[in-house]
């Protein structure tokens, strides 16, 4: 079973001990890949988290899914980046779209932000709802 996460650009930092609880519920239930984009403060929050559980020894499975080639992790974490190639030629205008788009099929449960329904973060996890998925609201 596979994580990925949406949530807003300016999520406050004060969420990250909520999703910090979210994602070791899901080792404990058994989840052991995670897929988090590169792009905010939501992403920056779970990367961070993803990172210290790695540092902790979990014995998990760690991508930050790039949009565009070239791109740093927001972390600092470069060695965990993985830029799909499916998105090789994929236009900058669409990449974060497209990006998303492959989280969406690597996952079986959505961690999400979500405060408003006028977003792109809520978007997404509509497209989730629809395929089935579980979603995790922090």
């Amino acid at each position: 079973m596979t994580c990925t996460f949406f949530g807003h650009r300016d999520t406050p930092i004060s969420l990250k001990d909520n999703i910090k609880k979210a994602i070791t519920d899901l080792i404990e239930n058994g989840i052991v890949d995670f897929y988090v984009g590169n792009n905010g403060n939501f992403d920056l929050l779970a990367q961070a988290v993803l990172v210290e559980l790695l540092k902790e020894n979990k014995d998990i499975n760690c991508y930050i899914v790039l949009s565009y080639l070239g791109e740093s992790a927001l972390c600092g974490f470069q060695e965990l980046t993985i830029f799909p190639e499916e998105l090789a030629n994929v236009p900058k205008r669409f990449a974060i779209s497209k990006r998303n788009e492959y989280l969406l099929k690597k996952s079986t449960v959505v961690v999400c932000y979500v405060e408003s329904s006028f977003t792109n973060s809520y978007k997404w996890v509509e497209r989730a709802r629809k395929k089935g998925l579980a979603i995790i609201k922090i």
